[in-house]
């Protein structure tokens, strides 16, 4: 074999390597509430994703398993570095993507930080331009927006009992985000349970189509409101039975 050709399949093995090889040196934010004061003990769960280019679309593709962090006592969220091994040319180097960000004294789940854009829900959360720093509002008197802080906790806590690979720091977590979960119910249920439920915002898409759409939706949630008219009605029905069995679950785990 001609010397050339030799050095061309070396530099074209070599840099396939070198494109098949992810660094990533971690990152870190800090979580706040809306005064700017720091937020210790939050709860961010995280993975790494790329993209994967097929022959007409771009596809997504999880580089690790969902993983737990805590902020420390400056609210600062220090998440790790990782090496990574993908396919080259066909898959992009992962990126962190944050699924949950969970301040128990704020009552807050509702966060999350994507690497292919910013978002910041008013009322909710705020996230900055250069995703250096969360700010959490306290949902305590917003029982619609609490209740949506249950709802991702229990959809998190059910991803990260069926992930095999999550490490030991992670599922000790796990169980301290299910006793968080039943105690977010029971305390939701003590400040809103007698509270009337209101009727909801007419979502965009109903609201600019068709009139009967729009009575169609307005009938649904008459219904819903006749049968569960206070918080109460709508929580037990949610939340009762996962906080029961999460709860048997927890206490059955070794070490609990």
């Amino acid at each position: 074999m001609k010397r050339w050709l030799v050095r061309a399949i070396v530099v074209i093995v070599a840099a396939l390597a070198v494109a098949s090889v992810s660094v990533d040196c971690g990152r870190t934010f800090v979580v706040s509430d809306m005064q700017g004061v720091p937020t210790p003990g939050a709860y961010v769960a995280y993975h790494r994703e790329g993209s994967t280019f097929a022959v007409v679309e771009s596809l997504t593709y999880r580089a690790s398993p969902d993983t737990l962090v805590q902020s420390d006592g400056e609210g600062r969220v220090a998440i790790p570095g990782a090496i990574h091994v993908h396919l080259p040319l066909v898959q992009t180097h992962p990126k962190v993507t944050i699924d949950l960000i969970y301040a128990p004294t704020l009552h807050n789940g509702l966060a999350s930080m994507h690497w292919f854009a910013v978002v910041s829900r008013p009322g909710e959360f705020e996230v900055s331009a250069d995703r250096a720093r969360v700010r959490l509002a306290d949902l305590s008197d917003d029982p619609s927006l609490w209740q949506g802080t249950l709802m991702n906790l229990g959809s998190r806590i059910g991803r990260l009992l069926s992930e095999s690979a999550a490490d030991a720091e992670t599922l000790r977590m796990t169980d301290e985000l299910i006793a968080h979960f039943a105690g977010e119910y029971a305390a939701l249920l003590d400040r809103h349970g007698d509270t009337p439920r209101q009727t909801p915002p007419m979502p965009a898409a109903v609201r600019y189509g068709p009139e009967r759409d729009q009575q169609a939706w307005r009938e649904m949630i008459d219904k819903d409101l006749g049968e569960r008219p206070r918080w109460r009605d709508e929580l037990t029905r949610r939340f009762a039975t996962e906080v029961r069995v999460l709860g048997e679950r927890s206490r059955r785990a070794p070490g609990s």
